[in-house]
């Protein structure tokens, strides 16, 4: 399958990833099954090679595939949820499992601390660190995180979202490897003034993106109209020729009204009959031109 690239604002390796990660959940790849070669992935999903890698780089974070090497990745083993409820990862941490320190994640689900915001879908089966980045992208993203705003703290995105300080950590640190925010030692994490060639790139995409739609637009509008070329050329070329004929009838009644202003305006002169307004206007315009006179002398 190809990911959705123009429709989907993430980057390309997080949509691979959530697609091999929705198999591993589904049962499509079971425990000790090996991961189709990166060649495969590059071709079923219509992304380079480094994309795989991050992809599958990813995962490994996640604890959810492991590498052998000159063999390929293999699916891993779920851990006992008592292992995976014992680990303990500090506040000062910011390289940890993704995950593996939140109650969702690990799939405890009396304990589950959420992630929650109004349009977030209570299945999403994806991690919560990488909701959280989404939603932190799409402020960036559409201006309510402006260049240069700080973020919120880890601890305000922990209250916000409901989530450990390890995966709000984690999702600060893949905006950080996206370029789209840097850290300040002391004072916080900050979004980053996009360079020229990336506000040329998201140009250059939007542009696509509104091509795109007018093309998926006059798809639909032919579909719905239920005519071949040739019936439209037709109407098109019949209503070229009532323009035509139209425009020539109201060229001649602009110039047979223009013509019947003139003798009117003729009689009037001959017989003074002019209304208040008329008369009034002749004099000023009379004035007018006196007074031009006189300054050009």
């Amino acid at each position: 399958m190809k990911l959705p690239l123009g429709e989907d604002p993430r980057p390309p390796y997080v949509q691979a990833a959530d697609v091999l990660r929705a198999a591993i959940h589904d049962g499509e790849l079971r425990p000790g099954e090996r991961l189709p070669a990166a060649r495969e992935l590059q071709r079923r999903f219509g992304i380079a090679s480094s994309t795989v890698q991050n992809a599958l780089r990813l995962l490994k974070e996640e604890g959810l595939i492991y590498s052998v090497l000159g063999r390929g990745s293999y699916v891993r083993a779920p851990k006992p949820i008592a292992a995976a409820d014992a680990e303990v990862v500090t506040a000062e941490e910011d390289e940890v499992d993704p995950g593996e320190s939140d109650p969702e994640y690990t799939g405890l689900a009396t304990l589950r601390r959420g992630w929650q915001t109004a349009d977030s879908p209570p299945d999403d089966p994806r991690p919560p660190y990488v909701r959280t980045a989404d939603e932190l992208r799409k402020q960036i993203k559409d201006g309510r995180l402006a260049p240069g705003a700080k973020l919120p703290s880890a601890r305000d995105l922990q209250a916000q979202y409901g989530i450990a300080n390890s995966t709000a950590q984690n999702a600060l640190r893949v905006l950080k490897e996206e370029g789209l925010v840097y850290s300040v030692q002391g004072r916080g994490v900050f979004v980053r003034q996009p360079s020229p060639r990336d506000q040329f790139l998201k140009r250059y995409n939007e542009g696509l993106e509104e091509m795109v739609a007018q093309h998926r637009a006059d798809e639909e509008a032919v579909r719905l109209s239920g005519k071949s070329d040739d019936e439209v050329a037709a109407e098109l070329e019949a209503a070229e020729e009532r323009f035509a004929k139209a425009s020539t009838e109201f060229e001649a009644a602009a110039a047979h009204r223009d013509a019947m202003r003139a003798v009117m305006e003729q009689r009037k002169r001959l017989s003074g009959n002019y209304t208040p307004e008329e008369t009034a206007a002749r004099a000023q315009r009379l004035r007018d031109r006196l007074n031009e006179g006189r300054r050009r002398r």
